[in-house]
């Protein structure tokens, strides 16, 4: 086989559709197309202010864990209290998202273990 070709994975498992085609089970894969438009929407909002204020993707150099935490409380609380002056929901899920995401990249040893801080 021709190394510059990728073998696909296989879970063993298949579905099949009405058409008669066939493809891997997708189950444990996850299931993007449920995502919340509006939701990614703001995220993305979010990522492109960020990239305006501080250059793209600055936050893939590594933020402490603990400063996306508390920047969600702080949006959280703002938001319950009403304040429209930003969109505080959309910097919860961006913050979320750079959580989990920095996280899973602290757990690859991409990012020092230093910015887990909690």
């Amino acid at each position: 086989m021709d190394p510059s070709v990728r073998k696909l994975p296989d879970s063993g498992e298949r579905s099949q559709f009405a058409s008669g085609a066939v493809r891997d089970a997708m189950n444990g894969k996850g299931l993007p197309s449920l995502l919340p438009i509006a939701a990614l929407r703001a995220a993305s909002k979010r990522f492109e202010d960020g990239a305006l204020k501080y250059g793209r993707s600055n936050w893939e150099k590594g933020i402490p864990l603990s400063r996306y935490v508390d920047s969600i409380y702080r949006h959280m609380w703002a938001f319950m209290e009403g304040d429209e002056e930003e969109d505080h929901l959309g910097a919860v899920v961006w913050n979320s998202m750079c959580l989990l995401q920095t996280k899973e990249w602290i757990n690859n040893e991409k990012l020092p273990e230093v910015l887990n801080d909690l």
